[in-house]
């Protein structure tokens, strides 16, 4: 027994003789994006040009319904959404809303309050109005940390 004793010490020490220290690279430091890039900032007039563009092509030539109009509405802010997220801005939440009312002669108003960072957040709005319908719809852009 003294024997395989003596024998697996020496199998330890051969062992342990063979492995080497292990190297230790340093890591690279994180990279947080705290805000986008010159090119990458929210582009409020090309989202502007795109929520026209949606109205007009979905809203041109109707005439205002009640049973039609909260899918329009849908149906707009949707496109919206979709045509502003192919824009390529990284790390925004886009948001899109379309308020659609009939054209009565009355009056309306609307406001909105957010609490945001102005230096990377923002937002672009239309309207759109025929005979019948008034369409308004707004986009926001919120830079996610």
């Amino acid at each position: 027994m003294a024997d395989d004793e003596v024998q697996e010490t020496e199998a330890i020490t051969e062992s342990q003789a063979e492995i080497a220290p292990a190297k230790v690279t340093p890591l690279d430091p994180p990279k947080y994006e705290i805000r986008p890039k010159l090119g990458e900032k929210f582009q409020a007039d090309n989202v502007r040009e795109i929520i026209i563009q949606i109205m007009q092509e979905q809203l041109m030539g109707r005439v205002y319904r009640v049973d039609q109009a909260p899918h329009w509405a849908k149906m707009i802010a949707n496109g919206v959404r979709s045509k502003v997220e192919d824009l390529g801005m990284k790390r925004y939440k886009i948001m899109a809303q379309t308020t659609i009312m009939e054209m009565k002669g009355a009056g309306a108003k609307c406001a909105q309050r957010c609490i945001w960072d102005p230096e990377t957040d923002d937002y672009a709005a239309s309207h759109y109005r025929n005979d019948s319908i008034f369409c308004y719809t707004i986009c926001y852009g919120v830079y996610m940390y």
